[in-house]
């Protein structure tokens, strides 16, 4: 006989498991496209209507002049840190503003400005609801565009940051 039987078989698995990983790569692919795909031109003709108004956050003192502020006579402004929406709005203030170091000094780590940072591309990223959750978490609704994201915010020793 020309052809096996068994070796029929692993060719016929063989052939079933590349095409699987083939669809699923290609659905992994796509869904990569769909979250870092610039915006339509549609998008841009008209900017954002602003629906969200600045909450009333607690007066914000200035250091005194120190090694912190900086060299010239202002200075350097520390973020609210105890308050989550006062860190997600000055956030968010710094991506819409491409403030990398000030988007970074408001993330948990602190090495990098975070993803929102990064895919924005051009669009503002809105502020919604800020849920609490207990004493050490809170979500934050961001819409960018379009689309609708969440931020993940920590309270930790110093205060709350932005988890990336």
């Amino acid at each position: 006989m020309i052809f096996d039987r068994p070796l029929v078989r692993r060719a016929g698995m063989i052939a079933v498991l590349l095409l699987t990983a083939a669809l699923i790569l290609g659905g992994l692919g796509f869904g990569v496209y769909l979250l870092v795909r610039p915006s339509s031109p549609e998008d841009k003709a008209a900017p954002p209507p602003a629906t969200s108004t600045p909450s009333p956050t607690t007066p914000r003192t200035e250091p005194e002049p120190g090694p912190d502020t900086g060299s010239g006579s202002t200075p350097v402004r520390r973020p609210d840190r105890a308050d989550p929406r006062a860190v997600v709005g000055d956030y968010l203030a710094a991506v819409n503003d491409r403030d990398e170091d000030t988007a970074r000094s408001l993330t948990c780590q602190e090495t990098d400005p975070g993803t929102l940072f990064e895919v924005i591309e051009g669009r503002q990223a809105l502020l919604g609801e800020v849920e609490v959750i207990g004493e050490t978490a809170a979500n934050a609704a961001v819409r960018v565009g379009d689309d609708e994201t969440a931020l993940l915010l920590e309270n930790r020793k110093d205060g709350w940051c932005v988890a990336i």
